[in-house]
């Protein structure tokens, strides 16, 4: 009876333990950085490098955590996160500089495009002290460095 008992609460801690488990991430990865081309309504056309990083140990399932970096031309660098489920991604930005503070939120579709880069196009509005700006960018994954082919001979 004793040992019934025991395996029987063994049984139920383990089936707590796996229902509590949370699953694996499971979704496309879409780290990497990407060179953007946008346009909005105050600044007007501009260029910008986008880099996306998963957060594996946040992700689960289909939803990809990332922290999320943009650098301007002049190197300034405004951090953010963003959000993915399937090919959605959500983004926010601080957009944080000495006198004020402002975000950016976006949202896209990611797809690949015929080369099999990811691409997506942004579309995000900044809050300010007046209407906020409204813009998009299109953004086009970069082939990283590690990926690359050598073009050199194989030496003999």
């Amino acid at each position: 009876m004793k040992r019934t008992i025991i395996a029987s609460l063994l049984l139920t801690v383990c089936s707590i333990q796996i229902a509590e488990a949370k699953s694996n991430f499971a979704g496309a990865n879409y780290s990497g950085t990407y060179t953007c081309k946008g346009n909005n309504n105050k600044v007007g056309d501009y260029q910008v490098q986008a880099k996306l990083v998963l957060n594996r140990e946040a992700s689960r399932g289909s939803i990809g955590i990332y922290d999320f970096y943009v650098e301007t031309e002049n190197s300034f660098t405004y951090k953010g996160k963003a959000v993915a489920n399937s090919n959605k991604v959500a983004f926010t930005l601080s957009m944080t500089e000495l006198s004020s503070s402002e975000f950016s939120t976006g949202i896209a579709n990611m797809q690949k495009n015929s080369a099999g880069k990811f691409a997506y196009t942004n579309h995000y509005y900044e809050i300010d002290s007046n209407v906020g700006t409204y813009g998009k960018e299109y953004c086009l994954q970069q082939t990283s460095a590690k990926s690359k082919k050598s073009t050199k001979p194989a030496s003999l």
